[in-house]
């Protein structure tokens, strides 16, 4: 296992149960910070292992265009890292109505973004950890055989 620090600069990742990365979305992001976020996911991918994201927090962090310009950059830029290395992301929304605007906009974006990875929406946390472990058992695909895509489950409820 890569020798990297278990809280990140910002301290909204948490590594410290690696391969399971938490990410705690910030409300929001100064542009003077921009660039230092988008290290701390670029750092996810350098240590080249797989893992699973589980985030939670606000939606997306308000009046950082900068942010989000960057990291939109960046996730296009990154998709067969992403692809290879991250076996899903996890948001956890405790709050039913939440879980289930975000598992509908999650429907919208997967149908727009083809994100590189499984994405679901569950209540809490033990379900994420269990969610990421079941991704995680699953056998990675090599990278020299074609392999079908498959549905991105997203669950809504709890």
């Amino acid at each position: 296992m890569t020798e990297t620090p278990d809280r990140s600069i910002s301290r909204d990742f948490d590594l410290s149960h690696w391969p399971v990365a938490r990410y705690r979305m910030p409300e929001h992001v100064p542009d003077s910070e921009a660039e230092a976020r988008i290290a701390e996911f670029e750092a996810l991918l350098a240590r080249n292992e797989r893992f699973v994201l589980v985030f939670h927090g606000p939606e997306m962090p308000k009046d950082s265009s900068r942010f989000m310009k960057a990291y939109r950059a960046w996730f296009n830029a990154n998709k067969e890292a992403q692809k290879r290395l991250c076996a899903g992301a996890v948001r956890v929304e405790p709050d039913p109505g939440r879980r289930k605007s975000f598992a509908v906009k999650a429907l919208s974006m997967m149908n727009k973004l083809f994100p590189p990875y499984p994405y679901t929406v569950v209540g809490s946390d033990a379900e994420a950890q269990a969610q990421a472990m079941s991704w995680l058992a699953k056998t990675q695909p090599t990278m020299a055989q074609p392999t079908k895509a498959q549905p991105t489950k997203t669950r809504v409820g709890g």
